[in-house]
């Protein structure tokens, strides 16, 4: 099998993969629920769901502090990556001594896609067409209010950071209608005083930064008029079989605004 990742690199595969490392959780998920969890035997400290299989499996490191010696002692006949998640070095050794193949996920199509990939370098197409056809029709099932608001998602604090254009994100947000204030690509930096037009909801995930209470104070100052909302991270920012549980998040959470 020859395939050709988000990186335009050809991979080559004699037969499905027998032993995977994933160093992006939302891989390491959806692999999981594709019937894969045997093959893999690494991933990363932020891999953490399936909770009653991952607590199983060989950590290493972190999604940007991968450790090489750690990957290279589990001889993995395939790893998957992100660009968006992992390190651009971290990938180039590795792609040096082993099949590496790099997704780049940037809209709700994109992950998709990472479904269907995976199912077909494991034989598992059934598997993968079922579940993105049952995401599709989940999300086609929706119904909120088609109002569209305006909204920043804030990813990150010192230096505030939030979800721009180009991202995953954004994407998922469009389904529900809302329609993202800031026209930047990927995760740009801002200056809360140079903020315009206002959002009229404003999102604080429980990752990449764990935003409180505090944080929400701080932001109403700011943004008297906007509602702000303390959110699940998970939900927004992580793709493949995640997107099932997201859609009713989503629509629940918006439905009470």
């Amino acid at each position: 099998m020859i395939l050709t990742d988000d990186l335009k690199r050809t991979i080559n595969f004699l037969s499905p993969p027998e032993t995977i490392v994933s160093l992006c959780p939302s891989v390491t998920e959806t692999l999981c629920d594709l019937g894969l969890s045997e093959k893999i035997i690494g991933i990363t400290d932020y891999c953490i769901h399936p909770r009653d299989i991952v607590k199983n499996i060989n950590k290493v490191g972190g999604t940007k502090t991968v450790s090489i010696t750690k990957v290279k002692t589990l001889i993995p006949e395939i790893i998957f990556a992100v660009k968006d998640e992992n390190s651009k070095k971290t990938i180039k050794i590795l792609s040096e001594n082993f099949p590496c193949y790099v997704f780049d996920i940037n809209s709700f199509s994109d992950a998709l896609n990472m479904i269907n990939i995976l199912g077909k370098i494991f034989d598992k197409t059934k598997n993968a067409t079922s579940l993105s056809e049952n995401i599709v029709k989940t999300f086609s099932k929706i119904q909120v209010t088609k109002q569209h608001f305006g909204y920043l998602y804030f990813v990150w604090k010192n230096p505030w950071m939030v979800a721009g254009s180009n991202t995953y994100t954004e994407s998922l947000l469009s389904k529900f209608y809302l329609k993202n204030i800031i026209n930047k690509s990927k995760y740009p930096e801002i200056e809360l005083k140079n903020i315009s037009p206002k959002p009229e909801i404003i999102f604080l995930p429980s990752e990449p930064y764990k935003f409180s209470k505090t944080d929400k104070m701080e932001l109403q100052k700011v943004f008297p008029k906007s509602k702000i909302l303390l959110v699940d991270g998970e939900m927004f920012s992580w793709y493949g079989s995640r997107m099932l549980k997201a859609a009713g998040y989503l629509e629940k959470l918006l439905d009470k605004e």
